[in-house]
């Protein structure tokens, strides 16, 4: 290792390291604002890939070794639904892989034709090919529910930021968990990750961590400025 390195090593250890974050301000806005664009025309253009358990609907899993994507999309047809729209993923685990095909809400009938068939094609008995519903309101009325605690989060957060600190750090802090979780629902918008309930609660960790950052930032900040204020004084 250099000295050049060591040095650096140690600077940043002890604390000594000097960046000029006010220098590199117009950088770091016009970027974030690129990336928060991005994040919010993926959003806009292309939405999310929400799960089951959002949006509703009926989710099959066979056994794939003898079934193909194509296949099961073929199935679906015969059966009188839209193949080409169904959601089929490949899903590896346990030393087996297993098709997830996922469909909007079916009724009775045909959610046992299709399971028949299935496990015709794929050559495995019926009770291999596992059935999961969940109904369109159900997910519709979690989605809501997780508005409004969301919401009333916020409100909260915003009056006791307001309170403990000032009104300008509650409106900065705002911005900062909005940008978090922004950014990362972008990101998900642009891949196509699948949302899922385990999805959201990573989204609430990274809104938690990113509180938690704004709020010792501001402390310290509040903590400095009482000392300088009483030193001048």
């Amino acid at each position: 290792m250099s000295a050049r390195s060591e040095g650096a090593i140690a600077r940043l250890v002890s604390g000594r390291t000097r960046i000029d974050f006010i220098g590199w301000r117009r950088r770091a806005f016009i970027t974030t604002a690129a990336v928060l664009l991005v994040a919010v025309v993926s959003l806009i253009g292309r939405g999310l890939n929400l799960g089951i358990d959002f949006e509703g609907g009926i989710v099959w899993e066979v056994p794939d070794q003898e079934l193909t994507i194509d296949e099961a999309r073929a199935v679906l047809d015969a059966n009188g639904l839209d193949g080409a729209a169904a959601k089929i993923q490949t899903l590896s685990g346990a030393g087996d892989e297993r098709l997830r095909i996922q469909v909007s809400d079916q009724p009775d009938q045909v959610r046992v034709d299709v399971r028949q068939a299935l496990a015709e094609a794929a050559a495995v008995p019926v009770d291999e090919v596992s059935v999961e519903s969940v109904s369109a309101s159900w997910g519709r009325s979690i989605t809501e529910k997780a508005i409004r605690a969301l919401v009333v989060f916020f409100v909260i957060l915003t009056v006791f930021i307001a309170w403990r600190f000032e009104w300008k750090m509650a409106v900065a802090a705002l911005a900062a968990i909005a940008h978090d979780v922004l950014v990362t629902v972008g990101v998900y918008s642009l891949i196509g990750f699948e949302v899922s309930p385990a999805t959201v609660v990573a989204f609430l960790t990274i809104l938690g961590y990113s509180l938690y950052d704004t709020i010792v930032v501001f402390d310290k900040v509040r903590e400095t400025d009482e000392r300088f204020s009483s030193s001048r004084s």
